[in-house]
């Protein structure tokens, strides 16, 4: 697979799919440099008119990553439930994830093993259809966690009733002389403390995944009883092994392979508070993709019934990965790459991703960059297994086609990073550098954008250090600027 040098166009696949590209370098072509307007006072200024820039269209979720069985299930539910496409299909790719949890892992060196931890935030107005696909894609858990419930409050019933037995009354009544207390299984984590999301991850090693209606509840939770809770979150993404005292309980826990995927959802209006200022520089908002979708109506409601079977299908699937029998054996089932899958990663991180870190002084986009690359080896890894799962096979490499859909997401999810970083910061503008925002073409001269301000009522300094502004502006060279991303 050849990769342009240019990010003005698309990647072309093996398969011939795209992979879209936010970059875009060598279009300046297309816009019409603004006039100058002379300064000398000998003649009247000439109008300074705004030009138009380029709409780009806001990437939608890649289905050609799933197999065609989740495929199927995912086009069945927005055709007939009208589920928007990107939250679904991120909600069930986040879902089969967290039950795959640490079951397996994938290397893609000597020292580099991912296991497939994902931390996703769907984001839209109120009222715009977040939640519904979020519960019908983790609704297989939440039902296999019910079972569990049952099968906790018989055991812990039980041992209730040996606990209040005396030595004697458990021999006379042959009860076993020695009762552990039962843990409580689950797979889905809702809304909890640090304290007790730890010891969910103690009790079940294979994994869970935290889930938030509202990722404001969430993080509104963070540094509340611990001023290090953040920083939990920090190194469970890479699934660092750590210690943690439950006070309330005088309880040192230990995680050795701590598994946690997080996903909630999220307005527009709070991303700068969520996603800005101290969590771009701790990595903490580049840990999590961002699903964006450009939602500005409600929902609507179809009268066609959804064809029989689909979602006890997706529900065989779930409890197929999460129940996946590895007869007997402890570890987890490791994965590898195919030469051929290696070469086409090692290729894309050159001729895109060093480019465009290299390219950019915008920390939030240097950090995404390199969590892309972590999500890039995950995704292979979860989609080889999806393959797996869905067709009966079992593959121990990840093979060329899943490397190539995997480039294909991690672009997708670039685009929509860079979405809500503009929005983000279009948050913390004023008026009127949300104007001048607003007026500049996407590429531009210092000249053009200190004409305009001073149309504005800004001064020639005020513009200049707004330029410097690198999570908005690039600089292309000396003069020249072009704008991070367009307008949402």
């Amino acid at each position: 697979m050849e990769y342009p040098t240019s990010f003005s166009g698309m990647l072309q696949t093996a398969d011939k799919s795209s992979i879209p590209y936010n970059m875009n370098y060598n279009n300046s072509a297309r816009y019409r440099r603004m006039p100058l307007r002379p300064a000398c006072g000998l003649h009247e200024d000439e109008p300074v008119i705004p030009q138009s820039k380029p709409q780009k269209e806001v990437p939608s979720f890649p289905l050609s990553v799933f197999p065609l069985a989740i495929r199927n299930i995912v086009e069945t539910l927005v055709e007939f439930e009208h589920f928007n496409v990107n939250f679904i299909a991120a909600s069930m790719f986040t879902t089969f994830a967290a039950a795959m949890g640490n079951r397996w892992t994938v290397r893609f060196s000597a020292t580099w093993v991912e296991r497939p931890i994902m931390y996703v935030a769907l984001i839209g107005y109120p009222s715009c259809g977040k939640t519904p696909p979020l519960r019908l894609a983790l609704s297989p858990l939440l039902n296999l966690d019910h079972e569990y419930d049952r099968e906790y409050c018989a055991k812990l019933k039980a041992y209730k009733q040996w606990e209040s037995k005396s030595p004697k009354e458990r021999v006379a009544l042959s009860l076993p002389e020695e009762m552990e207390r039962p843990r409580r299984r689950c797979h889905v984590v809702v809304d909890a403390t640090i304290e007790a999301l730890i010891g969910a991850m103690r009790d079940n090693p294979l994994g869970v995944i935290l889930y938030s209606d509202e990722l404001e509840s969430l993080f509104a939770n963070f540094n509340r009883y611990n001023s290090s809770d953040e920083s939990y979150f920090l190194s469970a993404f890479s699934g660092t092994p750590f210690k943690y005292i439950r006070k309330s309980a005088d309880e040192h826990i230990f995680l050795p392979n701590p598994y946690c995927s997080i996903i909630g959802s999220t307005q527009p209006g709070r991303l700068a508070k969520q996603f800005g200022g101290e969590r771009v520089a701790n990595g903490f908002s580049s840990r999590f993709l961002k699903v964006y979708p450009d939602i500005t109506d409600m929902p609507t409601w179809g009268t066609d019934r959804m064809p029989d079977g689909i979602m006890e299908q997706w529900e065989r699937i779930i409890r197929k990965v999460a129940s996946f029998d590895f007869k007997g054996k402890e570890q987890p089932m490791e994965l590898t790459f195919s030469l051929e899958a290696h070469r086409k990663l090692c290729q894309w991180k050159e001729s895109v991703n060093n480019a465009i870190y290299s390219a950019t002084e915008s920390e939030a986009e240097k950090a995404v960059c390199g969590k892309l690359e972590i999500y890039l080896m995950r995704f292979c890894l979860i989609i080889r297994v999806m393959k797996d799962i869905c067709t009966g096979e079992s593959a121990a490499m990840i093979d060329t086609g899943s490397a190539e859909a995997a480039i294909e997401l991690v672009e997708y999810f670039r685009e929509m990073e860079n979405r809500v970083i503009r929005v983000s910061l279009s948050g913390n503008l004023d008026k009127r550098q949300s104007e001048l925002l607003d007026a500049l073409p996407f590429d531009f001269r210092t000249s053009d954008a200190i004409d305009i301000g001073q149309s504005l009522g800004m001064s020639e300094s005020t513009v200049k250090r707004f330029l410097k502004n690198s999570a908005i502006f690039r600089k292309e060279e000396h003069g020249r600027y072009t704008k991070m991303s367009c307008d949402p």
